[in-house]
């Protein structure tokens, strides 16, 4: 008889290994990535798009990247022990997810175009906030760039410009959504984002 299980052990074994090998491979892409992007050099249009494919290619997003980048700078690795934001286990919201799927085909037909009015809205804050993240974060990079180390970094600066901007967006939302519909919620939204966009969006 053929020794079944000490194939399916070696079988094992090999794909552990390749496993292994892949992983250390792509590492060592991603460090390398890294570490040429530290040249401190302008980006233009075009470079900027081949860095987003090749933050597909590696499985990071564009946020991680950063993270690396300023990680590399201050301690020589791309990655430390422990979970990032990004890879915490997303289960309670999974199961909204899931329950979302359900619930759909329940709703009352009138409700219909409130809910897709909903959707779109939400999109449009999420974009809105994610916009607002990134600006935060580029607002810090270009303050504190060229300060010594041994200079303090006030925080609080960074913070209350976060939170005053996340105030007054959700007072405009509340004001907006008084007497509307979610669609025309979206809309004036939408407009009044347009508008701050076209304006030049304060820094500070």
């Amino acid at each position: 008889m053929h020794d079944t299980h000490g194939g399916n052990g070696m079988e094992r074994k090999k794909i552990e290994t390749t496993t292994v090998v892949k992983s250390l491979q792509e590492e060592q892409d991603c460090t390398a990535f890294v570490r040429d992007l530290l040249d401190g050099a302008a980006v233009n249009q075009t470079e900027y798009l081949g860095i987003l494919q090749d933050c597909d290619r590696l499985g990071v997003s564009e946020r991680e990247l950063w993270q690396r980048m300023a990680l590399y700078l201050r301690k020589g690795v791309i990655r430390e022990g422990g979970k990032t934001s990004e890879e915490l286990d997303d289960g309670c919201g999974e199961k909204m997810r899931r329950r979302i799927l359900t619930l759909i085909s329940r709703l009352p037909y009138k409700s219909l175009e409130e809910f897709r009015g909903l959707i779109a809205f939400t999109n449009s804050f999420l974009q809105r906030a994610a916009y607002l993240c990134d600006l935060l974060v580029y607002l810090f990079a270009e303050r504190e760039k060229g300060l010594m180390d041994n200079q303090e970094i006030d925080t609080r600066l960074y913070t209350d410009f976060f939170v005053d901007k996340l105030l007054w967006e959700l007072e405009k939302i509340r004001q907006f959504g008084e007497q509307t519909s979610f669609q025309e919620l979206d809309a004036h939204y939408v407009d009044w984002l347009t508008d701050r966009i076209l304006d030049g969006e304060v820094l500070a």
